[in-house]
């Protein structure tokens, strides 16, 4: 009997990745938030994953009107729009010009296009060189491994954690005054490594948002 939690979880993860990687095959459309998405091949779904959904919740909770956010890896662009739909001004930034699309796509659906600008970069590479923000957000990539093609980006941070070591170099030249980086994590990866990056480059964190699920547990984190 003890084994049966345990034959549980495993059986209900293989049914989920089943579905993770059928919607990676195909166009899907999705309802999330009051947003109408259409989820693009190769393009990480919201529906799907749990981190989308809790930083979505996070980011509802916040003011955002007249605030300067970028959201960096934005994929289908749900964290993009809803805080477009919260009153902000939206740099959606993305590596995968599939995603960067689909995000774009979405954008005109939900009627937020003028307040959602979709840039194709390497986190900030492309942004225009000076632009600062009130809040960058990311749901990012954890796992610290090459990505195998574009899509393989929603979930590969490179070799050596690539994407974080990027990231935390170039964010004290990005965020404004008083401004934020708002991260979410899954246990799935060491956090620690991730963590020193930052604070090697003066930034604290606090945790603002937790949950445990099925398969692990997420964690948002704030950093200035």
């Amino acid at each position: 009997m003890s084994s049966l939690p345990s034959t549980a979880r495993r059986l209900a993860h293989l049914v989920w990745h089943r579905r993770v990687r059928a919607s990676l095959e195909r166009t899907d459309a999705c309802s999330l938030f009051g947003l109408d998405l259409l989820i693009a091949p190769g393009v990480l779904h919201p529906g799907h994953f749990a981190s989308s959904r809790l930083l979505g919740r996070h980011l509802m909770g916040l003011d955002l009107r007249g605030k300067d956010l970028a959201d960096l890896g934005t994929g289908s662009g749900i964290l993009a729009l809803l805080a477009a739909r919260a009153g902000a001004v939206v740099t959606a930034i993305d590596v995968d010009p599939a995603a960067a699309a689909c995000a774009a796509l979405n954008a005109r659906r939900n009627k937020l296009a003028d307040r959602v600008n979709v840039v194709v970069s390497d986190v900030f590479d492309q942004v225009e060189p000076g632009r600062r923000f009130d809040l960058v957000v990311t749901n990012p990539p954890f796992y610290p491994r090459a990505a195998k093609r574009a899509a393989d980006h929603a979930f590969a941070a490179g070799i050596g954690n690539g994407f974080f070591a990027r990231l935390a170099e170039s964010l004290p030249g990005r965020l404004a005054e008083g401004g934020a980086l708002v991260m979410i994590q899954s246990s799935d990866a060491d956090f620690e490594p991730i963590g020193r990056m930052f604070e090697e480059r003066g930034f604290s964190s606090r945790v603002v948002g937790r949950r445990r699920g099925l398969f692990e547990t997420l964690t948002i984190r704030e950093f200035k």
